[in-house]
């Protein structure tokens, strides 16, 4: 399939770029800076903020499948950023793959939305598709926007909903690591107690690959681990796996002044989120089914021990 990604030069783009040249499809890479596209694809510059651009990117492009990746995340700040980049800009982006469908929105490009599970606290909860989503950060909304967006346009479209990606690159590798790495414990905010919903990077895109190539259109799927795990047990695998020391605790309150209320929101909430029913229908298995396998991989391709 010829396939376009929005934001193949991200953590999870580069990744799944990679998984989609190595199943054979053709890949174009859309991104905002020239040069920033992985090796392999087809680069394309343009920007989600200029409608024009994008319509002459993809008129260029044709392709059969677009898998929108490109977003502000959980810890921008800005409200009036985060709801232009993720809801404005999904909207440009559907604007331009409608004028490739011509009278028939149907008959457009396939289009696989990254959305996200971390919306919300659920306290604990289990996190179905066929149950609504805790929704109370402006991420959480805007992806929430996204998706009623996307599923609405007419197009065939599928929504692939993470949790936690981590994995050798992102937030992890650059954010993460140096922190437990520095003189001092690392501090979980909270009592660390709360389940997080986590996914390797790697199986977040063997599932976007599987649901672009085979996914039937208005689908939902939730895409995690097997094995739930709590923040303060997350974090104190990698300090073993770095060799250093387990994490302290700190207060949310505290934490909310230096990183801000929906970053702090992110990290506290306490969801499990099954991936029954993405295993059912698409056939997709973790190659990391535990936090602890995952860790160990991630930590060895960042530091080679």
């Amino acid at each position: 399939m010829r396939m376009l990604v929005t934001g193949a030069g991200g953590f999870i783009g580069g990744v799944l770029c990679r998984e989609l040249l190595r199943s054979g499809h053709e890949v174009g890479a859309l991104v905002r800076r020239a040069g920033s596209s992985p090796p392999g694809t087809r680069e394309l510059v343009a920007d989600l903020s200029d409608g024009r651009r994008l319509n002459e990117a993809l008129s260029g492009e044709r392709p059969d499948c677009v898998i929108h990746l490109a977003a502000e995340i959980a810890s921008q700040r800005s409200r009036r950023k985060v709801r232009e980049v993720n809801v404005a800009g999904t909207a440009r982006l559907l604007e331009a793959c409608l004028a490739l469908a011509g009278p028939d929105p149907a008959a457009g490009p396939r289009v696989v939305f990254s959305s996200t599970v971390v919306t919300g606290d659920a306290h604990g909860a289990l996190l179905t598709e066929d149950l609504p989503l805790p929704v109370e950060t402006p991420y959480g909304r805007s992806k929430q926007d996204g998706e009623r967006l996307i599923l609405q346009a007419g197009l065939p479209a599928i929504v692939i909903r993470p949790s936690h990606v981590y994995g050798p690159g992102g937030w992890y590798a650059n954010d993460l690591i140096p922190r437990l790495r520095q003189p001092g414990r690392f501090a979980v905010v909270g009592n660390g107690e709360n389940l997080w919903d986590v996914v390797h990077v790697d199986d977040v895109a063997s599932a976007l690959v599987r649901a672009a190539e085979r996914a039937p259109a208005g689908s939902i799927y939730h895409v995690v681990d097997d094995e739930p795990v709590t923040f303060y047990e997350f974090m104190a695998l990698t300090a073993e796996a770095l060799g250093v020391g387990r994490p302290r605790r700190i207060p949310a309150a505290i934490a909310r002044v230096v990183a801000g209320r929906n970053a702090v929101a992110a990290v506290v909430r306490s969801a499990r989120s099954s991936n029954a029913k993405i295993r059912r229908e698409l056939g997709w298995e973790a190659r990391f089914p535990s936090a602890r396998d995952g860790i160990a991989d991630a930590v060895v391709r960042l530091t080679g021990r």
